[in-house]
């Protein structure tokens, strides 16, 4: 991420740079649970930013804890604004405003193939594009 006066620009990592950023209120790091990987990405203010999902369909659903440590940045809510075509998408907040935003995918029983979610931080309107690809039980999602 690079910043130019008050425009923020998203700037693509690898696991290996971005576990070198430091703090950063933008950086939102991940705990993944379930049979999925979700590529890291950050969360910019005013913007929609893409990720990559990848996910067994195993009748579990991805469970993807965002905090940010150092508290620089503030979820009031979360909410999914864009609902999964071949699933189920939702989210939950724990420990009040400066807590943890949990979202959870779960796909349609027996489908495989593409699907796309998104959801809404607040405030400032921050956007992550979730694409997914879900593959069959027995095919690892990673």
């Amino acid at each position: 991420m690079r910043m130019f006066g008050n425009l923020l620009l998203f700037v693509p990592c690898v696991a290996v740079s971005c576990a070198n950023l430091g703090p950063n209120p933008y950086v939102q790091p991940q705990a993944v649970n379930g049979p999925c990987t979700v590529k890291p990405f950050f969360i910019i203010r005013l913007s929609e930013t893409p990720t990559e999902m990848k996910t067994e369909n195993t009748g579990q659903a991805c469970v993807i804890s965002m905090f940010n440590p150092d508290l620089g940045a503030v979820q009031d809510a979360a909410f999914v604004s864009l609902r999964p075509a071949h699933g189920q998408a939702w989210t939950q907040m724990f420990g009040g405003d400066r807590g943890t935003v949990v979202v959870f995918y779960k796909p349609a029983a027996a489908y495989v193939g593409l699907d796309l979610f998104d959801v809404t931080f607040e405030p400032e309107a921050r956007d992550v594009l979730f694409h997914i690809t879900v593959t069959p039980p027995g095919v690892p999602a990673g």
